[in-house]
C-alpha cells in the first residue's frame, strides 16, 4: 500500500511514489537530500519565487534552480559580483536567513526570479556584516589584552594571525593583503615586524618605526 502525502502549497494528496516515477521527480529528490535539513525547506520555499505567474513550475526547472543553489552554498563562501572576485565566508544558515528575507518581503523582487543574483547580494551584505563585527570583537580584544612580553598578553595578536593565515589559504585575500594586515596587526599590538618581540622586549625598532621598518638610531 502505497503511503499519501499531501502537497504543502496546494493541500493536494497524492502517494508518495507518484512524485518520484519520473526522472526529474528523482533528480529533484536527490537533490534535496544533498541539503542540510533546514537548508532543503528553506530551498523548495525558495522555489514559489521562480514560479510562472500563469503556469506551474516545470520539475526540471526546478532541479537546476536547485542544483544551483547547492553548487553556490557548497562554496562556503559567497561574492556579490563574480567579476569583483571579493569573498566573504558564507555557511548554510547564512543562505537559509538569506532566502528568508527574500519570501518575508516579495513585493519589493521582480517575479518570476530567473536567477540568483539577488539572493547573493542578500547573503554577501549578511557574510560581510558578520565578517566586520568579527573584525571588531578581535580588534577589542587585543586593545584591552595587556601590553607587555608574556605569552597571554600576545595570544589575541596570534589568534588574528593565524584567522588571517587561513583566510589566505581559502583564498579570500590575496598575498598582498595579507602581508599588509600582519603587518597592521603587528603594529597594533606593538610587535616588531624584524624580530617579533614586543615594544618593551625589542632591541631594533620602536613602536612608531614598526610601521616603517626604520631600525633604531644610537642602539
Amino acid at each position: 500500500m502505497s503511503v499519501t502525502i499531501t502537497c504543502p502549497s496546494c493541500g493536494l494528496q497524492y502517494p508518495v511514489d507518484a512524485g518520484l516515477i519520473e526522472g526529474d521527480g528523482k533528480r529533484l529528490a536527490a537533490v534535496v537530500a544533498e541539503m542540510e535539513p533546514q537548508l532543503a525547506r528553506t530551498a523548495l520555499a525558495y522555489l514559489r519565487l521562480f514560479k510562472p505567474p500563469k503556469s506551474a513550475l516545470r520539475t526540471a526547472r526546478a532541479v537546476k534552480i536547485l542544483q544551483e543553489l547547492l553548487e553556490l552554498v557548497k562554496q562556503e563562501t559567497v561574492c556579490k559580483d563574480e567579476r569583483g572576485g571579493i569573498r566573504r565566508p558564507a555557511p548554510p544558515a547564512a543562505w537559509c536567513a538569506g532566502i528568508e528575507q527574500m519570501l518575508q518581503q516579495p513585493g519589493r523582487l521582480s517575479l518570476p526570479l530567473s536567477n540568483h543574483n539577488y539572493l547573493r547580494q542578500i547573503v554577501f551584505g549578511l557574510a560581510d556584516a558578520a565578517d566586520a563585527n568579527a573584525e571588531r570583537q578581535r580588534d577589542q580584544q587585543i586593545r584591552s589584552a595587556p601590553r607587555g612580553g608574556s605569552t597571554d598578553s600576545l595570544e589575541p595578536m596570534n589568534n588574528h594571525l593565524r584567522w588571517l593565515g587561513e583566510q589566505l589559504k581559502r583564498g579570500l585575500i590575496d598575498q598582498a593583503g595579507h602581508d599588509a594586515q600582519v603587518a597592521t596587526t603587528r603594529v597594533r599590538h606593538a610587535v616588531c615586524l624584524d624580530c617579533g618581540l614586543t615594544a618593551a622586549q625589542c632591541k631594533c625598532l620602536d613602536t612608531q618605526a614598526a610601521a616603517t621598518g626604520a631600525k633604531y638610531k644610537g642602539k
